[in-house]
């Protein structure tokens, strides 16, 4: 039997309850493949595994995706418009720095419930139409603080860019899996005493983070001071 991805299953019903077979829309496709992504991996994605998760011959749907390259772009679109929700949620009367930071933190979550899709996200083109609408009115959001267009977008990169790699690093698998065995690399850190300590206080992700994020935002805001003057 043909596994089937968390988000659905391609019969649905129809009016009288039979079974009937969903329409083969772009944004289902895509969501679909989304899912076979979060479950399996960048690896165990192909237009012909996907064929079969959908439940039709992969020539299909090759008129609403031609390639495997416009399938990840639409799954990267597809991932950055769940974080543009959390622009609807921000709070006018917040600083600029508190939207900004509220914004990371939604794409972090976001990207913590797909690590798979990191490293697609992180090699795509950022021509998808939700990226940019993310960043037109983040941009728009922030420009009344003082910061030029190109200032913003700089910053903008520049979170986006830090959160990707630090998540990477958090919850990406290793490229041919680990190098090194727990015990083995506790006794390897022994050997450097000054690192050693540094690492016995304990890894919190979300600390480490967060407090990247305002040291990353104290120098926007030291240098939006200097502009000022």
């Amino acid at each position: 039997m043909t596994r089937r991805p968390n988000s659905g299953n391609p019969l649905g019903t129809d009016a009288e309850g039979r079974p009937v077979r969903r329409a083969l829309t772009r944004e289902y496709i895509i969501r679909t493949a989304l899912a076979v992504l979060d479950r399996d991996g960048v690896e165990g994605l192909s237009m012909r595994k996907l064929a079969a998760e959908l439940g039709v011959n992969p020539m299909a749907f090759y008129h609403h995706l031609p390639n495997k390259s416009a399938l990840f772009d639409g799954v990267v679109e597809a991932v950055l418009g769940e974080v543009t929700v959390g622009l609807d949620a921000l709070n006018p009367e917040d600083t600029w720095r508190e939207q900004l930071a509220s914004l990371m933190r939604q794409f972090r979550t976001v990207l913590r419930q797909h690590p798979n899709v990191l490293l697609v996200l992180a090699t795509r083109p950022t021509y998808a139409p939700s990226l940019m609408a993310f960043g037109d009115r983040t941009i728009g959001l922030l420009r009344d603080a003082g910061f030029t267009e190109h200032d913003l977008l700089i910053m903008i990169s520049s979170l986006r860019s830090y959160t990707i790699g630090q998540l990477l690093v958090e919850v990406g698998q290793p490229v041919g899996g680990p190098t090194t065995d727990p015990d083995k690399a506790v006794a390897l850190i022994a050997g450097y005493p000054n690192l050693a300590k540094a690492i016995a206080g304990g890894y919190d992700p979300d600390a480490h983070y967060e407090l990247t994020l305002q040291a990353m935002l104290d120098g926007f805001e030291q240098r939006l001071g200097r502009r000022k003057k």
